[in-house]
Parts: structure tokens; C-alpha cells; sequence
């Protein structure tokens, strides 16, 4: 991603799909899976199109949709298993725990591979005596345009922690190229959501620290609609 500095780039999208295993399938009104309640609609267009175009040296996509498990939370979080699967766990418990266990370790193999690569890679930077090197991991993410009735004022959201230099001096950069190609394009810092709020970035930076810089994209789904 950046030459001069030998930074290593990587490319994930949690809500790709809205897909569900087999034994959650029937606890989910199928309505509600073409909303974006069960994915980020969109994004994973974007996310194919930056593989093929950016080459990171990793990536990964959500196989299933986040009412089954939200990939871009912490595990303990309350949002993390959707409303569906704690009225399962009212009428079958044991069904219920199954699935949640199902969907754990689902979680857990899907942070796994990620952790386990940025571990990998920062030890190399270290050994390198890059000063300037760091993980760069683009998450790409879209949003409804309209919440609650309120309309969301931005094409383009980028999302980063504020109190880290070097994500706020990618986050710039990421700014100025899509102006440079979009002037049109209304594009926000930290909106329509905080780049330090619970997520997979937020995790990761807390584990590695500052060698790793996590931005989140978000993108206007009115882009997707016909």
C-alpha cells in the first residue's frame, strides 16, 4: 500500500453476506434477510472489487449474516446475537444453545485467522527496523441511508480512532483520493459511527498497538439501491 514504507495491507468485510446455517434458517422471517438488518448490502461488491484491484496481502469475508453472529463485535457485547436468537433460546433452549455455540466458534475461527497473520506480520516490521511500517486493515462496510427516520448526511463514511496519529494521517490521505476522484461525494470522518466504538478494529489495535492501523469505510447504501 505504501511503497516507502513497506506497510503490509489487508482487506476484510465482516457483514458480506446474508446468509444463514441451516439449523437458524426458520427462526428468521426470510423478509428480513434482504434488509440491511442482515448484512451490509453492498459492501461486499466493494470489498471483491478492492481484492482484485489492491492485491492485500490478506483478506477475509463473512460467510453469514451478522443476525446469526456479528463478525464486528466483541463477543461479549449484547448486539453480538441478535434478537432472533434470544427468542429461540425462550422457546428452545436447548436448540438455541447449540447454534450459539455454533456460531462462537464461527466468531472465534474468523478473528482467529486475522489475529494470527497480523501477530505474524508485526513481528516482521519489528525485525526490520521499518520505523514508518505498519498493518494497514481496511474493513469496508456499508449503511442505510435512512435510520429511525432520520436521513443520513454522508455518502462516505471513514472511520478511525482520533487519538492515533498515523490512522488519522491514512484516514487524510483516504479522504483526498476519493475527492480527487469524487468530488461530488460528501465524505465524514467518524460517521455515522464512532471509529473507537466496539469493533474488530478496536480489538486489534488494543492487542497490537500502534503498528496497527485499522480504518473502517462506510458506504452510503443508497449507491446499491435501483
Amino acid at each position: 500500500m505504501n511503497k516507502r514504507s513497506d506497510s503490509i495491507l489487508i482487506l476484510t468485510c465482516e457483514h458480506a453476506s446474508n446468509r444463514l446455517p441451516a439449523a437458524f434458517k426458520k427462526a428468521v422471517p426470510a423478509e428480513v434477510l434482504k434488509t440491511h438488518r442482515a448484512y451490509d448490502i453492498g459492501a461486499v461488491q466493494v470489498f471483491r472489487k478492492l481484492v482484485r484491484f489492491a492485491k492485500p496481502e490478506f483478506s477475509c469475508e463473512g460467510k453469514f449474516s451478522r443476525l446469526f453472529v456479528d463478525l464486528n463485535r466483541t463477543i461479549t457485547n449484547k448486539s453480538a446475537f441478535s434478537d432472533y436468537l434470544r427468542e429461540l433460546e425462550t422457546r428452545t433452549p436447548a436448540t438455541a444453545a447449540k447454534i450459539k455455540e455454533s456460531a462462537t466458534n464461527y466468531w472465534t475461527e474468523y478473528r482467529a485467522a486475522i489475529e494470527k497473520f497480523v501477530a505474524k506480520n508485526i513481528g516482521s516490521l519489528r525485525q526490520a527496523q521499518r520505523p514508518e511500517a505498519a498493518i494497514v486493515h481496511l474493513g469496508i462496510h456499508s449503511f442505510t441511508p435512512v435510520l429511525n427516520g432520520k436521513v443520513r448526511n454522508a455518502d462516505i463514511g471513514i472511520l478511525y480512532d482520533p487519538a492515533r496519529p498515523q490512522e488519522r494521517a491514512y484516514a487524510n490521505v483516504i479522504k483526498a483520493e476519493i475527492k480527487r476522484l469524487y468530488p461530488a461525494m460528501k465524505v465524514r470522518f467518524n460517521y455515522p459511527y464512532k471509529g473507537s466504538s466496539d469493533g474488530l478494529t478496536t480489538t486489534l489495535r488494543k492487542k497490537f498497538g500502534p503498528r496497527y492501523v485499522g480504518i473502517e469505510i462506510e458506504i452510503n447504501q443508497k449507491f446499491f439501491q435501483r
